[in-house]
């Protein structure tokens, strides 16, 4: 399997979000979507997930449309974390993480275990009985990837796709939830994500696609995409990048005014 976007264009009246995507999403990678904010990074996410249908072009998962398949379908295939995530009645964390279950048929003690096993590794069994409108943000991050999981807990490859699945946690959780992708792209699943932060993304992803007013600039390995001039010319910095065992680190410096 494969997800493969040919060809996007996508406009909102006359501003043109993206134009001339060309992207590939194979299982086994963990593949990182960076860009300026307004860059067309969330349009993007939202089309090779099968949420929303571009203009021009079109998204093939597994050499068939996206668009062909139905929810349900793709609920099987895929599991999506949105940035924001409204449950507005009485709810558990447990039972937030159990909905992830629904799209599969299976024996009640098997997703049971499943649930468990997520509250587990995401650090949440404190929070499990917990009602979940009373979570923190970062505590609501973790159940709600927790849900994604369990949605994707069945034989890879499966794909899932993350729109900055650490913005509201600490650093010991964020390097957690990093951890856990890491491994389920090893396991052979597609790991998908939107970060701003270019040094976790730099360490973890196999894939980097640097998106710049609506059309990519790069997309390859760490060391490809994220080099000097491509810093300035989608994030208007200068950098220093500084070499270590464990991967490159950036050290940016604001082009500009300054406050």
């Amino acid at each position: 399997m494969t997800i493969e976007a040919i060809d996007l264009d996508y406009s909102i009246g006359t501003k043109v979000v993206l134009s001339k995507i060309e992207l590939e999403i194979h299982p086994g990678k963990l593949h990182v979507l960076i860009g300026r904010n307004g860059a067309g990074k969330s349009s993007l996410f939202h089309m090779l997930c099968g949420d929303l249908t571009p203009q021009q072009g079109s998204v093939y998962l597994d050499g068939i449309e996206i668009k062909k398949y139905s929810k349900s379908q793709l609920a099987k295939i895929r599991a999506v974390l949105t940035q924001e995530t409204a449950i507005t009645f009485p709810i558990s964390s447990e039972e937030v993480i159990g909905l992830g279950r629904h799209p599969h048929v299976t024996d009640a003690v098997r997703d049971k275990d499943i649930v468990q096993t997520c509250l587990k590794i995401t650090d949440s069994i404190e929070q499990k009985e917990q009602n979940y409108s009373t979570l923190s943000g970062g505590e609501r991050q973790k159940i709600n990837f927790g849900r994604i999981l369990a949605q994707a807990w069945e034989t890879p490859p499966r794909y899932i796709f993350l729109d900055e699945p650490v913005s509201a946690l600490d650093i010991p959780n964020q390097y957690k939830t990093l951890n856990i992708c890491k491994h389920m792209a090893d396991q052979g699943y597609a790991v998908f994500m939107i970060l701003h932060d270019l040094n976790l993304a730099a360490l973890y992803a196999d894939t980097i696609t640097l998106l710049h007013k609506g059309k990519i600039i790069k997309s390859g390995r760490p060391n490809e995409v994220l080099t000097l001039e491509n810093l300035e010319t989608a994030f208007g910095i200068k950098a220093r990048i500084l070499n270590a065992p464990e991967g490159n680190f950036i050290i940016p410096e604001i082009i500009g005014e300054s406050i």
